[in-house]
């Protein structure tokens, strides 16, 4: 037997801005946009790739040199910096690592996490300019 009511449900109401209310969700919303950096570098190597297979290498080296184009890559280098910092943060906070029974410091995962980075950002430094 079911049994309704002629009461509405209550609906909260949700506006647009409402991760403006806190910081964190004002940050996570801003860690959220830098996926329009990510897109925004693998258009652009895309392109170079594509460039690579024709004639076009000078197209692309041009279009680089464009100053939006500059402006550009340096707002999404920025972002997915700010991306992988506070990725680096989070990660030990969420993935526990244990040691003969003990929890590793989450300080040690973070540190790794950023000399990885270091090192395959320095090895592909060395290698473009070999």
């Amino acid at each position: 037997m079911t049994t309704t009511t002629k009461r509405k449900a209550y609906v909260r109401e949700m506006k647009a801005n409402w991760w403006t209310k806190l910081g964190f969700y004002k940050m996570y919303m801003v860690r959220e946009a830098t996926c329009l950096a990510t897109v925004w570098f693998c258009l652009v190597l895309l392109y170079g790739v594509i460039s690579l297979g024709g004639e076009g290498l000078e197209n692309f080296i041009s279009f680089l040199q464009n100053p939006i184009v500059f402006i550009l890559n340096v707002i999404s280098i920025a972002a997915l910096l700010y991306h992988a910092a506070t990725l680096y943060v989070m990660t030990p906070q969420v993935l526990t690592f244990i040691v003969h029974n003990e929890r590793v410091n989450p300080n040690i995962l973070r540190n790794v996490l950023w000399a990885v980075t270091g090192v395959v950002s320095l090895v592909a430094l060395v290698f473009t300019y070999i």
